[in-house]
């Protein structure tokens, strides 16, 4: 008789086990559903963020054009005010 309660009891662990293990790991499970979810969430700020910045570089390169189409345009501009400068002393 003693054997067979002794049996019984590892089979009562053993089973009490499955059922803490059965719950870890149902319990992982839902920490990687919601990582999964957390990983979503930075995936497409990630994205969001890089349009941003694909955004603004291209905005400055045409800011820089601008600059510099204005540059030529105040220098070109300041040539002309020279020449007729030139040409009211020249009379």
């Amino acid at each position: 008789m003693e054997v067979l309660r002794i049996l019984e009891e590892k089979i009562a662990q053993l089973i009490q086990k499955k059922r803490e293990d059965a719950e870890q790991i149902s319990q992982l499970k839902a920490q990687v559903s919601l990582l999964e979810d957390e990983q979503e969430r930075f995936l497409q700020e990630k994205q969001k963020l890089e349009e941003t910045l694909l955004l603004r570089s291209n905005k400055d390169a045409e800011l820089d054009e601008e600059r510099e189409i204005a540059r030529m345009a105040v220098d070109e501009l300041i040539q002309n005010i020279d020449s007729v400068l030139e040409q009211e002393l020249a009379q």
